[in-house]
């Protein structure tokens, strides 16, 4: 970890100010994102997955999970979370966004349907009685 000071001139005293600086060449937990992105991020630089849910937090960016959520992981058969969070059902007609559903996929994961947001899929459902 880099620390920079600065001495910065106030008129009648002189006050010093310690700012940290992070390191771009550093990855303390190994988990392919920098200590400046997991800064940015607000992810811990030291632990390789900070919401311990079982990815990484350089997995959890590439699934577009959010890496402080541990309740919101990576799904095991590879689909981004593609949710933009301001999804709003308004009907079921060609161009309305339809209500968000929930289904069990080929990986077993319970998965959003909202999850497919801006991407095309064929979606095959079926039912039994």
């Amino acid at each position: 970890m880099i620390l920079l000071t600065l001495a910065l001139g106030l008129g009648c005293e002189d006050e010093s100010v310690q700012v940290q600086a992070c390191n771009a060449d550093a990855d303390q937990d190994q988990d392919g994102l920098n200590d400046c992105d997991e800064a940015d991020l607000g992810t811990d630089p030291t632990a390789a997955d900070s919401d311990q849910d079982g990815y990484t937090d350089s997995e959890e960016i590439d699934c577009l999970s959010d890496p402080l959520n541990a309740e919101e992981a990576c799904y095991d058969c590879g689909w981004k979370r593609s949710d933009p969070g301001t999804l709003v059902s308004d009907g079921a007609e060609i161009g309305d966004v339809v209500a968000n559903a929930q289904m069990v996929d080929i990986c077993e994961d319970l998965v959003d349907l909202w999850d497919f947001h801006g991407e095309y899929h064929i979606l095959y459902r079926t039912a039994a009685w």
